[in-house]
């Protein structure tokens, strides 16, 4: 006597006749686990790429304001440079302007003395007459220095923002290189974190159910 076979063993055994059966990944709205996955590595790419976009621009801006101030110490030793050439030419003014007054007070002098009956080319007046040349030289010497150190402070002067400028040239390339640099590492490290996230063999699996097979009925 056979045994009975039920229903459901034989639409099982109908479905399965030995062999494994794949069952539906489940879904979400309408979305597969792997919409999920394609929907954050686009996320991961954005927030990579907008990361990198910001190291890159922040190195510009740095490198931007660096120029900026780089072009007003060229501007500041432009400046000092000249400067110091009006130093030297006021100084040479002065001291012209000193000798012209040694001249007139020597004349002065020389009319006084030869309207008082004084010999001028002996004895104590050629003495009074050295005195006074000699203190408008000492001015026009000492207005000639100070001119110098002055025209010399600005040159120094000049030197200094020459070489503060080179340095924040420099500065600026070095923060642009930085921040091309960081964003070229940011994207680097989300591709490989991007890679990562992905099954190496490529291939992706499915759920699956054996069903055991069902052989003749037993008498």
């Amino acid at each position: 006597m056979c045994e009975p076979v039920s229903a459901t063993a034989v639409t099982t055994a109908a479905v399965a006749g030995g062999t494994t059966a794949a069952v539906a990944a489940p879904t979400f709205l309408g979305l597969t686990a792997a919409h999920f996955g394609a929907i954050g590595a686009a996320l991961s790419v954005a927030s990579f790429a907008s990361t990198a976009f910001g190291q890159a621009q922040q190195g510009q801006a740095q490198s931007a304001a660096a120029r900026q101030q780089a072009q007003v110490a060229q501007f500041n030793s432009r400046v000092a440079e000249n400067n110091a050439i009006l130093s030297r030419q006021a100084a040479e003014a002065d001291a012209d302007t000193i000798d012209r007054q040694r001249r007139i007070a020597l004349a002065r002098q020389a009319t006084s003395f030869a309207a008082s009956g004084v010999t001028i080319n002996e004895g104590s007046t050629l003495e009074v007459f050295g005195d006074t040349a000699a203190e408008f030289e000492l001015d026009r010497l000492n207005r000639l220095h100070q001119g110098q150190v002055q025209s010399n402070a600005q040159r120094i002067q000049a030197t200094l923002d020459r070489n503060n400028a080179q340095g924040l040239l420099a500065q600026g390339s070095a923060a642009a290189s930085a921040g091309r640099s960081a964003a070229f590492g940011t994207v680097l490290s989300g591709s490989a974190n991007l890679a990562g996230s992905f099954p190496s063999s490529g291939t992706p699996t499915r759920a699956t159910s054996s069903f055991p097979s069902f052989g003749p009925p037993r008498d």
